[in-house]
């Protein structure tokens, strides 16, 4: 099946960007190379999912960190206004990306301003912030601008958490369950429907990182929910719709506890949809539903999907974590790169399993997993000695690039060579 879906903004695709042997992995800002980064905008289509989300770390939710890196601080008055502006700067150490941010306070309101700004040093697009805290009230009010879209949010809360710095995060036994943190009853192993987000306990997991938890729902109820069903949530004066699309777990939709074969099924239609570059790129899902159905596909989207990428299986509801395995034709050469990566072994000599940790490469799937009759996808896969659901995916030709093509892709980094992460024809040289 063919799955579409509306654009949605990018969460921090550096979570998951490789330690690049030049700084920042992008080129320094002149090069006689005349360097012609790839736009942003020609990456969207579909799967978004940044494959960090799906992480058994189980973050606690009780608690927001603060930069670990030591702010550098700067203070300065406005000889008219009287106004001190207090202007900190540091690196955000999970995702390396440069963060500003300026406060001052109006002596005749009290109320306090902050702009904030960050700085993705992978595509190096800055999202920005400007929030007010009203002392009257307690009422804070954030405004953020989307870098894709310009589009702007504004919520509004009565009182922000405390920033608590911590070293490293701390671990909440109680939240470890599945999707980053998502303890199992929190929508329930015993049904996915709308009262199961009225509880305090989704309020608050939501609360925690709504960005994060709207993309992850987003993609939980697309994969678990037939066409003409979805959930919906208002949160900060934001009105947040999920729509169902492939219907993989029909027990759990309808209030009933999920069985194991739709666990698997939801776990490895998690697991495909994730991106290490958080791009959206259109894929064709193949396998069967937990009855035995196969999912729909017709010839026209074989078609149009001529390239089998990789298999998908495991089990985030039992902690299995996920699994994926390479279905490619051939082998990518040095020079290239993908848009799909997550159904790939490690190329970055990171020491991960596959490209997209925490997702477990676990070999090639025609070892590793049975046939349909029809050879058009994989039934199940086994790993750990452990066998499971498994999904198949296919994709178009044009996600792949070579090193030398013109365009700085977003897969290739900068440096004095010509292989995909050291690409000086295309990307120029490094800072």
């Amino acid at each position: 099946m063919k799955g579409y879906a509306p654009n949605a903004s990018r969460i921090a695709a550096t979570l998951l960007a490789f330690a690049a042997a030049c700084g920042s992995g992008r080129p320094a800002q002149s090069s006689k190379f005349g360097v012609r980064y790839q736009d942003p905008a020609e990456l969207d289509s579909e799967n978004g999912l940044i494959s960090v989300g799906l992480s058994d770390a189980c973050l606690g939710l009780d608690v927001a960190t603060a930069p670990t890196t030591t702010p550098t601080t700067t203070s300065t008055t406005d000889p008219v206004t009287g106004i001190t502006y207090t202007t900190s700067s540091w690196i955000d150490p999970t995702t390396g990306a440069s963060v500003t941010s300026t406060t001052w306070t109006d002596p005749v309101t009290g109320i306090t301003y902050t702009n904030t700004s960050s700085t993705d040093p992978l595509t190096g697009l800055t999202t920005t912030s400007s929030s007010s805290t009203d002392p009257t009230t307690g009422i804070t009010t954030t405004t953020t601008t989307d870098p894709m879209t310009g589009l702007t949010t504004t919520t509004t809360s009565t009182a922000a958490p405390a920033l608590v710095a911590q070293t490293t995060a701390t671990i909440d036994p109680n939240a470890c369950g599945i999707f980053n943190g998502m303890p199992p009853n929190l929508l329930g192993l015993n049904g996915l429907q709308p009262n199961s987000l009225t509880g305090d306990h989704f309020k608050k997991w939501f609360a925690a990182d709504p960005q994060t938890a709207n993309t992850l729902m987003k993609y939980l109820v697309k994969c678990s929910l037939p066409v003409g069903q979805g959930m919906d949530f208002d949160y900060g004066g934001v009105h947040y719709l999920w729509t169902g699309v492939l219907g993989l777990a029909p027990h759990w939709s309808a209030g009933e506890s999920i069985p194991e074969g739709e666990q698997q099924l939801v776990s490895a239609c998690l697991g495909l949809h994730a991106n290490r570059y958080g791009a959206h790129v259109p894929i064709s899902v193949l396998g069967q539903f937990a009855d035995g159905t196969p999912i729909p596909v017709s010839a026209d989207e074989l078609a149009s999907f001529p390239v089998t990428e990789g298999c998908f299986f495991g089990n985030m509801f039992r902690k299995d974590g996920v699994f994926s395995g390479n279905d490619r034709p051939l082998a990518l050469a040095d020079d290239q790169s993908s848009l799909r990566t997550c159904a790939m072994a490690d190329r970055t000599g990171a020491g991960a399993s596959s490209m997209c940790p925490p997702i477990q490469y676990a070999g090639n799937c025609r070892d590793i997993c049975q046939p349909d009759p029809t050879n058009l996808y994989y039934l199940n896969c086994t790993a750990n000695g452990r066998t499971y659901r498994a999904l198949s995916t296919r994709i178009r030709p044009n996600v792949e690039y070579t090193c030398g093509d013109g365009i700085c892709q977003v897969t290739e980094s900068c440096g004095t060579g010509s292989t995909w992460n050291n690409c000086g024809l295309d990307c120029g040289p490094c800072n």
